[in-house]
């Protein structure tokens, strides 16, 4: 699906930005939370653990909510995906914890809800298996080098 394309400027200043957001002291807060203690198999066990209007509720809304705005980025190639998917932001680990709750969250609040940040993760599982190489292979086949 991807042809490795040439990375912009743009695409820079994007990343900058997210890296930015994932470095506030509030989200490094929530994702250290989210890895080390989250503990949910479904939705109903996530607002029985979590309720809404809790902390926890909202570190993993905010998390989610990160991936949505990169998936809606990354889909409407307003953000390279190869410049995204290289840095990915942890989102295997994430996915790892929250991909459980977000077919329940759905079926509670609507087909909507996280649909961006499903098709990331989807595409980033595609993407891994059909794009990235290990030793950086796969860049230097993009610029022609060896």
């Amino acid at each position: 699906m991807n042809a490795l394309t040439k990375p912009t400027q743009e695409d820079a200043r994007l990343l900058l930005k997210l890296v930015d957001t994932v470095d506030s002291e509030y989200y490094r807060k929530a994702y250290r939370w989210l890895l080390s203690e989250f503990s949910a198999q479904s939705y109903e066990d996530f607002v029985k653990k979590y309720p809404q209007g809790t902390e926890e509720y909202h570190q993993v809304s905010s998390i989610l909510g990160f991936f949505e705005v990169c998936g809606v980025l990354v889909s409407h190639k307003l953000l390279s995906e190869d410049v995204f998917f290289d840095l990915s932001f942890g989102l295997d680990l994430v996915w790892h914890k929250v991909g459980p709750i977000v077919p329940g969250w759905q079926k509670e609040a609507g087909p909507a809800i996280w649909e961006n940040a499903i098709w990331l993760h989807q595409r980033f599982q595609a993407w891994s298996k059909t794009v990235w190489k290990p030793g950086l292979k796969w860049k230097l086949k993009s610029t022609g080098k060896k």
